[in-house]
């Protein structure tokens, strides 16, 4: 997670088709998003802005994949955030966040 001009950016790796959508933290800290939607016609991606969306208790307007479209490496920049927040919101450690 790094820090955007007014909100935060994440590095995400996306698995699709998974029975559920929801987020795992990594050992290595890095976040891994399974979400139920199919890679198909920006189905999955649009799953993702939706989820963090209402995770972070932000408008879809407020996420939008800035990297990645159609990579399983996703960025999604979050304005209007900061980095505890949504690390709290996350359920990440701010300690275990690296900015780069």
């Amino acid at each position: 997670m790094q820090l955007s001009r007014d909100g935060v950016r994440l590095s995400i790796y996306v698995k699709t088709m998974s029975p559920e959508t929801r987020l795992v933290i990594e050992p290595d800290h890095t976040l891994t998003l399974h979400v139920v939607a199919q890679p198909v016609k920006g189905k999955a991606n649009r799953e993702i802005v939706k989820w963090l969306a209402k995770k972070l208790g932000k408008s879809s307007a407020q996420v939008r994949i800035v990297a990645g479209l159609y990579s399983n490496l996703k960025t999604v920049e979050v304005s209007g955030i900061t980095k505890s927040e949504a690390a709290r919101l996350l359920g990440v450690s701010v300690e275990s966040v690296t900015e780069t």
